[in-house]
């Protein structure tokens, strides 16, 4: 544990420093602070775990300091405050800003032991959290990412921004995928040390890895705003990847993209790429361009969806034709507007909804006429209309002939 001790009075500095470092030499003291504002620049830059500091101090007071390091800082530490007798006014408002607790001066060693041993527990038990957090954290992001790689579904390129704050993925990540070829004898161990390689390269990267299927995935991402730090990634795997060839493995680089759900798209470009890629049984290395073309992707969805739509809609009509089907009943089956599946229907078909169902009854209609005796109202009826007079109309104009005509004809 690291303490840090601020007070503006310097044998109290000393004073408590020293017995510090007696109760408790694993721990860190440093005590070159005589006031708030001096304490809070070098919190900016350095991680320390325990404050003790004294409330009255010029330029920036204690309870100054805690206010502004628990606003400022993304992980504050644990205050503890030292008061006087006449000072409950102020511890009062520490302990409102954040302080864990107090020491009254003149300072005992007994409650100065107890506290720090308090102080401890509290740190092991901030830590445990923290660890279950970024456990729970981890295991999510991993499902995340095997979700956009893997599953079938339609990955929504308005991927929620709350959602990615909650994985802990920046908006400005870049992501950059490598694909190795694996077999029973794969070698876990190169693809871990060439993942440590880069990790200790290249600060604040990230990284994770599946496996699926015959392949090794491995995503790196880190946040665009490191200057240049994506050209000098891809320019280190492109000369490093060497290793796995050395054994005999494929090594498939894909170009950098900028979005996370771009990723389903590479990986799904990927699998069907390798089945045109014919090996001589000497490893490569490919680099990959599989670019994503969103509006093309977005037609060809829009354009299968229609047709579905549309088949649905057929068949609605050949199981239902003898009923009194309208368009609005059709257009609830199949999820659409009335308006909009009946210039669906002109589109896909060269004909409108009503005409496609009456020449589908007519059709019906012909047979009945030819191969039963049923009288043409009842053969009307069969076929879904009300009254032979509506029927008689369809037919003669899909015909050109009535009804009793066109059986007549047929004799």
């Amino acid at each position: 544990m690291k303490i840090l001790v601020v007070d503006d009075d310097k044998i109290i500095r000393m004073g408590l420093t020293k017995i510090l470092k007696r109760l408790f030499d694993q721990h860190e003291v440093v005590s070159d602070f005589q006031n708030g504002l001096v304490a809070l620049e070098y919190l900016k830059e350095n991680k320390i775990d325990l404050v003790i500091t004294d409330i009255k101090m010029p330029i920036m007071t204690g309870v100054q300091l805690i206010e502004n390091a628990v606003s400022q800082l993304e992980n504050p530490p644990i205050f503890v405050v030292l008061s006087g007798y006449d000072e409950f006014t102020y511890v009062r408002d520490t302990m409102k800003s954040g302080a864990f607790n107090y020491l009254l001066k003149p300072i005992k060693q007994d409650d100065l032991k107890m506290l720090i041993e308090e102080v401890e527990v509290k740190i092991k038990e901030n830590g445990e959290k923290e660890k279950i957090i970024n456990k729970s954290i981890d295991i999510l992001k991993k499902d995340f990412f095997k979700n956009i790689l893997f599953s079938k579904g339609d990955t929504s390129p308005r991927i929620n921004k709350m959602l990615l704050e909650n994985i802990q993925l920046n908006e400005n990540y870049i992501y950059k995928m490598i694909i190795i070829d694996r077999d029973k004898n794969n070698e876990r161990g190169l693809v871990s040390n060439f993942i440590k390689d880069i990790s200790e390269r290249f600060k604040g990267i990230e990284y994770l890895s599946f496996n699926y299927e015959d392949n090794t995935y491995i995503i790196f991402y880190l946040d665009s705003s490191i200057n240049n730090c994506i050209d000098r990634l891809n320019e280190y795997i492109e000369e490093n990847v060497d290793v796995f060839i050395e054994n005999n493995k494929n090594v498939y680089i894909v170009q950098d993209i900028d979005k996370v759900w771009k990723l389903k798209e590479q990986s799904k470009g990927f699998r069907k790429l390798k089945t045109t890629i014919s090996s001589n049984g000497k490893a490569k290395k490919y680099l990959l361009n599989l670019e994503y073309d969103l509006s093309t992707n977005d037609k060809s969805e829009s354009k299968k969806t229609n047709l579905i739509a549309i088949k649905l809609a057929k068949q609605y009509i050949i199981d239902n034709f003898n009923k009194n089907i309208t368009l609005k009943e059709v257009a609830d089956k199949v999820f659409l507007s009335q308006n909009y599946l009946s210039e669906l229907f002109k589109k896909e078909t060269g004909e409108g909804f009503y005409d496609f169902l009456s020449r589908y009854r007519v059709n019906i209609a012909k047979d009945l006429l030819t191969k039963t005796n049923l009288k043409v109202y009842e053969v009307a009826e069969n076929v879904g209309y009300s009254d032979s007079i509506t029927f008689g109309r369809a037919f003669k104009k899909i015909t050109g002939e009535t009804p009793n005509s066109f059986r007549n004809c047929k004799e």
